[in-house]
């Protein structure tokens, strides 16, 4: 057969197979493919063809094999480089996918396209240099295409170059302003930089262009931080509707949220915690444990966290497992989603062993705390960020227990107590839990402030200077009554100011916004400064510059609060019946500063006038208020962790005689 009549009528045969397909006849197109290709097994025109058409199907392990037969016999062909390294790129296949397009850059040096798909690989196998190269490659070759753009702000984002990668996304929004991904890209860029209110924005109008959950959670975040308490949970259970790979991350999210809520109920939270457990952490039948019954052998304990390092858990965290009695019990750690520094190494150095679980499954990872031969695993996180409740449903361990970085119960019932205190938790209150309740005693954590923490110094209204109340708390911590106390306070004392301050106000115009949000709720703004974040050690400088903290309610401060007593500031807070509401109350009356307790707003505004109006008085708190908490059970590190161990060592007594730990609610 003559060369063009072959050419003739591979053409056409590939042309009634696409028309065949273009008519749904997607079957019959790729059995006339498969015949062609048979036909001429010299020729690529076929598989080429064949490979589209299995895509289609999704069938994509055999769109590889018909794309890697076709480059077999034209090693050259543009189209078949492109969708094998697209192909490719989607297994994660990275270095794959690199080759792919790399060839194809070779053989068309001024191909955006190609450099484009270089430059989202590099990325993806953390080559940022090499990412941005090919960006700017990408761009100079077609500088009117949003994906080039893209590309570039991506790449400048992870590098750190946060403002210039804001500029590429722009100019990519303003070539194509419904690019959900450049709209996602921007959100995260004004987030990083404080700019929530306009990220809020611009995550909205990335979900309104077709984003997915992810972006509806980060809406959430954004949220949070201006105090959209309502809409916050609103899009956390959006995005748990929306992603079933992580939707109990997202109702995790939601439920942290709830408690910013001042018109949640008690009642309400509870029920919302044990539905987020029926639906993302059943309970499960485990296997029996085979831990050797003996009450009083050297025990193996599990800490499950995704916050092993450098955070504000870290202060209560840390001093215990660094004096942890090695002769009672070692300790080994389950590391979610750590970023390794200073702390990181300090607590691998003390721990009989340590697992990065962030490539485990909930399966994979029981089965390794099983493995280990755990007898009580300690979840650290509840319903923060990062948890892993629904691998801890499976029971992997004799005991398992909640404690720190959250303040309520989880839910679950395979988590058998919640490590407490009967100031946070009283006996015969209120409080619901799906885990019985063992109790510490005084409180269930210690302090252990930062070296770095300045001295104390005199507060400004102790040298005739005007009085200055101070709120370093998150906006979401930030309520309406909360705001109607404060403009109460204010009123009551003539000439006092108030800072707020937190990483949601270091934006001009941001600043502007929550002004007039705060000004509409009641506080005259002429009084009130807004200050944005600052590194940790000026943070707490900063304190010298106030009189008096004010405690937020009902989610209380806890961080917050302890770092305001220890850089010499009382705290005026109101105790609530939950365990975040009665959080600075317990702090207050462990270090004998009973006298700083409120039952409502309406107390809490009248003892921190008082206060205010007492200027020898406020002098006299502040002047030994370090030396008074440094001396209390607050920051008794060692006393606390003796108490901790105890405890594990009565839930563990009971395992071994067949009870349950601690005391039923």
């Amino acid at each position: 057969m003559a060369q063009a009549s072959i050419d003739d009528e591979v053409r056409e045969g590939c042309a009634r197979t696409l028309d065949l397909a273009r008519r749904g006849f997607e079957a019959r197109a790729l059995d006339e493919c498969r015949a062609l290709a048979e036909r001429f097994p010299d020729r690529p025109e076929p598989r080429l063809q064949q490979s589209v058409l299995l895509l289609q199907l999704r069938d994509r392990e055999g769109a590889e094999g018909a794309l890697r037969a076709c480059l077999a016999l034209a090693p050259a062909l543009a189209p078949a480089l492109t969708l094998l390294g697209e192909l490719l790129f989607d297994k994660r296949d990275m270095a794959g996918a690199l080759e792919c397009f790399s060839a194809l850059a070779r053989l068309r040096p001024d191909d955006g396209r190609a450099w484009n798909n270089i430059a989202i690989t590099e990325l993806a196998l953390g080559r940022v240099d090499d990412a941005e190269a090919a960006a700017r490659r990408a761009r100079t070759l077609e500088p009117t295409s949003a994906v080039a753009w893209l590309n570039l702000g991506r790449a400048l984002a992870a590098r750190g170059a946060r403002d210039d990668a804001l500029a590429a996304v722009r100019e990519s929004l303003r070539l194509s302003p419904r690019n959900a991904d450049a709209l996602d890209l921007a959100g995260r860029l004004l987030a990083q930089a404080g700019a929530y209110l306009r990220a809020a924005q611009s995550f909205r109008d990335a979900l309104a262009a077709g984003a997915g959950a992810m972006t509806a959670s980060r809406l959430g975040d954004a949220l949070m931080q201006v105090g959209d308490t309502t809409d916050a949970i609103a899009a956390f259970r959006d995005a748990e509707g929306r992603d079933p790979a992580h939707a109990a991350a997202n109702g995790s999210r939601a439920l942290f949220a709830l408690h910013a809520d001042e018109g949640a109920s008690p009642v309400v939270v509870f029920a919302a915690h044990r539905d987020w457990a029926r639906r993302h952490a059943p309970d499960f039948a485990p296997a029996p444990h085979g831990n050797a019954r003996d009450p009083d052998r050297r025990l193996r304990v599990g800490y499950v966290s995704p916050r092993l390092n450098q955070s504000s858990v870290a202060f209560l965290l840390l001093p215990v497992l660094e004096r942890h009695d090695t002769g009672e019990l070692e300790f080994h750690c389950y590391a979610e989603d750590v970023a390794e520094d200073e702390v990181t190494r300090r607590i691998r150095a003390r721990a009989a062993g340590w697992r990065d679980t962030r490539a485990l499954d909930d399966d994979a990872l029981a089965q390794a705390i099983r493995d280990d031969g755990i007898d009580i695993v300690v979840d650290l996180a509840g319903h923060t960020p990062g948890n892993r409740l629904a691998a801890l449903a499976r029971k992997p361990a004799p005991v398992a227990l909640t404690w720190l970085d959250y303040f309520d119960t989880t839910g679950c019932g395979a988590i058998d107590a919640i490590v407490t205190d009967a100031l946070h938790t009283p006996p015969g209150g209120p409080q619901q839990f799906a885990e019985r309740c063992l109790r510490v005693a005084p409180l269930r954590f210690c302090y252990a402030a930062p070296a770095y923490a300045p001295e104390p110094v005199p507060p400004p209204g102790a040298s005739g200077k005007a009085l200055v109340f101070g709120a370093f708390h998150r906006n979401a911590k930030i309520g309406p009554r909360v705001v109607r106390a404060w403009a109460e306070l204010l009123a009551r004392v003539p000439g006092a100011k108030l800072v707020i301050k937190n990483d949601a106000l270091g934006d001009e115009r941001e600043r502007t916004k929550h002004a007039e949000r705060f000004a509409a709720a009641g506080l005259p703004m002429a009084r009130v400064e807004l200050r944005g974040t600052s590194a940790h050690p000026e943070m707490l400088e900063q304190y010298g510059g106030i009189d008096i903290a004010l405690d937020t309610f009902p989610y209380n401060g806890g961080i917050t609060t302890l770092e305001a007593l220890w850089m010499g500031r009382p705290v005026v807070a109101v105790e609530g019946d939950t365990i975040i509401s009665r959080q600075s109350a317990a702090i207050l009356r462990t270090a004998g500063l009973d006298e700083l307790v409120a039952r409502d707003a309406a107390g809490m505004t009248e003892i921190a006038a008082r206060l205010a109006l007492e200027p020898e008085r406020l002098g006299r708190l502040a002047a030994g208020l370090r030396e008074r908490v440094a001396a209390s059970p607050l920051c008794d590190v060692a006393a606390f962790t003796r108490a901790l161990e105890a405890a594990y060592r009565s839930a563990w007594r009971a395992w071994c005689a067949g009870q349950p730990p601690g005391e039923a609610r």
